[in-house]
């Protein structure tokens, strides 16, 4: 018997999360925040993230249009950026051209302002449902910011500290 998806989000959401922007090197730039995260190996050092079959995210990936992907770890003065990048929010101009950022080996963005970042090479792609977890191999990270985290718990933004 299988979990109704409002319990099983439910359920899970009591599972409190940092939230992560994840840019790509396409062109136009693109993003989508992400809180499905984790660091998966040292060596090779290896992160990944679980992108939604329904995103552009996911076209990006799976059509070969980029083989790379950036975390970038938000700040909990932050929260702009993840609702901007979740559909929550529009923003003028899109941080793209209004934040600061940088790029690293693989031409993704990083906003200079998160906590920390990964710039990562796709490694691996594994199907999930309704989401494929893609498995980067980390070219090059960063600790930013000492600041406090953003945070996602039970459907509600917070902060760490």
């Amino acid at each position: 018997m299988s979990v109704d998806p409002d319990r099983f989000r439910s359920v899970f959401g009591n599972f409190a999360t940092g939230v992560t922007v994840v840019t790509y090197p396409s062109d136009p730039p693109h993003g989508i925040t992400a809180n499905a995260v984790t660091s998966v190996s040292l060596d090779p050092p290896l992160a990944l993230v679980c992108i939604d079959h329904g995103t552009k995210s996911y076209e990006l990936l799976d059509g070969g249009e980029v083989d790379g992907f950036c975390f970038n770890i938000l700040a909990d003065d932050q929260q702009h950026l993840g609702e901007f990048f979740a559909d929550m929010r529009d923003l003028d101009p899109s941080p793209f051209e209004s934040e600061p950022t940088r790029t690293e080996a693989t031409g993704a963005a990083i906003f200079e302002e998160s906590l920390a970042y990964a710039d990562c090479r796709l490694h691996d792609a594994f199907p999930g449902g309704d989401h494929t977890i893609y498995v980067g191999e980390v070219e090059a990270a960063d600790t930013l910011s000492d600041g406090d985290a953003l945070t996602f718990f039970r459907g509600d933004w917070g902060r760490l500290g």
